[in-house]
């Protein structure tokens, strides 16, 4: 039988200069031909010409499953075709066509109605079951920015212009076009230390420069369920702890305490053949998928290899630590001292053992004051918070703890993956983003991603955690983080998000 899946993705946002909640909402898709149409709607969109001058979107990108084989295979967009209703949206397409950005046409900012959005497939439909994702992401126009915040401080490993290396101050090293078009030189010459490439990075190596967009919010539990649940059973087998096959109940990814991951098997798999089904459970009921079983929390328990093959899958790629700063920092911003993802030094700790509705869309912390922040919790029994759970109807920017472009969380919460680190040749990666599948195996395959996190194998944590006590790393320019390691396997402390160049 033909059916048309939904996929209601429910989390909260942030505009430069007022934060509120956002809900992003698409609807049942319909089929005519090649052409697959559906609803969305979300809250708080803008797009600004004055400081900092970007906008939000929505990536969308839809796979589809072969009724015979029940394999999903990532669809691509014909070139052309394509349309939004109410003149207020426009769907711009990308050059593989895997997916396209949704956003407003002109500046302005409030809430977007409910809008019908046409995308033209690549190919008719053959009567096959189809399920359209989206996630929300912030523009990061093109421009000159500053690695590294000029102190050396804690900071022992961090970026400077490699001309004021020793005991500090360092001088930060601004990121212009002609150091992208160029590449940078030897680590020694960008890095004290050289604790960085072994090799140069060449022009086509991300190092920020170059607009991008960036995942609004760290990859959140129901979207890395959802993922599992467009998999093989061999490809689930890599991508969870447990076989597929194990009892409903399982923990899907978590250790044991599972740190508030509620993510479960609710139909177990049968070896080899059918894949398991899962499910948010965290109030551990039995019941999956109700308002409190944490949907909205941000996914921990994601090694290096899990948040490549969700990035790859989602046709996005993994950021580098260069872009990580640009994101926060902002364009031509100079850096402060030991500043935070909201430019401040500001801190307050939130911590998921005192919170307003627990596991709900709601959820936030009880804690007030600037620099609102999960980290430093220090005990396995508590976990991290609710996708941008500091931001409400009332705070800016510092309140939220928010990014200079609109990412949130980009300090706390789980730690952000980065390509980058030390004494290890990471120069091959590119601005390439995945094709939307995976290898048989479940691991991404696209060309240049380093294979293993860890500082030392190219998959650096910055921003730190909810359990970190150490405040320094929840710093912009802290690379202590790179010589832990733990990324290379499940960990409670780390999760991730993705970038796409357009």
């Amino acid at each position: 039988m033909k059916k048309y899946l939904l996929i209601l993705i429910v989390i909260f946002a942030l505009s430069f200069n007022l934060v509120k909640a956002n809900n992003l909402q698409i609807g049942v898709p319909s089929i005519a031909g090649s052409q697959i149409s559906f609803t969305i709607q979300w809250d708080n969109s803008w797009s600004l010409a004055a400081a900092p001058a970007n906008w939000d979107a929505v990536w969308v990108f839809v796979k589809y499953q072969n009724c015979a084989t029940n394999l999903w295979t990532h669809v691509t967009l014909a070139a052309a075709g394509h349309s939004v209703t109410g003149g207020v949206l426009q769907v711009n397409t990308v050059t593989d066509n895997l997916g396209a950005f949704i956003n407003r046409i002109a500046n302005g900012s409030g809430n977007i109605a409910s809008a019908t959005v046409t995308l033209n497939m690549s190919f008719p439909d053959a009567g096959y079951n189809y399920q359209v994702f989206g996630i929300e992401m912030v523009n990061v126009p093109q421009g000159n920015f500053y690695l590294g915040d000029g102190t050396r401080g804690s900071s022992t490993y961090g970026f400077s212009d490699g001309l004021t290396c020793g005991a500090g101050p360092w001088n930060p090293l601004l990121i212009t076009n002609a150091i992208q078009t160029a590449g940078l030189g030897a680590a020694s010459n960008y890095q004290c230390n050289s604790w960085g490439s072994t090799t140069n990075l060449p022009a086509s190596f991300p190092l920020g420069y170059n607009r991008f967009y960036c995942m609004k919010y760290e990859i959140s539990q129901e979207e890395y369920m959802a993922f599992l649940n467009t998999l093989t059973y061999d490809q689930q087998t890599t991508r969870t702890t447990p076989s597929p096959a194990s009892a409903v109940g399982s923990l899907a990814i978590a250790g044991a305490p599972a740190s508030r991951n509620g993510i479960k098997i609710i139909t177990s798999g049968t070896n080899n053949n059918i894949p398991a089904v899962y499910g948010c459970d965290l109030d551990g009921n039995g019941t999956p998928n109700q308002a409190d079983d944490g949907q909205n929390i941000a996914c921990n328990w994601l090694a290096w290899s899990d948040v490549t093959a969700y990035m790859d899958w989602a046709a996005l790629r993994p950021m580098t630590e260069f872009e990580y700063e640009k994101v926060c920092r902002g364009t031509g911003v100079v850096p402060t001292a030991n500043e935070n993802a909201w430019s401040t030094i500001n801190l307050t700790q939130a911590n998921s053992a005192a919170l307003n509705n627990a596991g709900l869309v709601n959820e936030t912390s009880t804690s007030v004051g600037n620099g609102l922040c999960a980290y430093g919790i220090n005990t396995t029994a508590d976990g991290p918070l609710r996708c941008g759970f500091a931001a409400t109807a009332l705070t800016g920017r510092v309140q939220a703890g928010g990014s200079y472009y609109g990412a949130m969380d980009m300090s706390g919460n789980v730690d952000e993956q980065c390509v980058g680190g030390y004494n290890f040749n990471y120069s091959g990666f590119t601005n390439a983003s995945g094709d939307g599948s995976l290898s048989v195996l479940g691991a991404a395959n696209t060309a240049g991603w380093p294979p293993l996190g860890g500082g030392q194998n190219g998959g650096i944590s910055k921003g730190s955690d909810w359990f970190t006590p150490t405040v320094a790393y929840l710093n912009i320019s802290d690379r202590q983080q790179m010589v832990l390691n733990y990324n290379n396997v499940r960990d409670y402390r780390c999760g991730g998000r993705g970038v796409r160049t357009w």
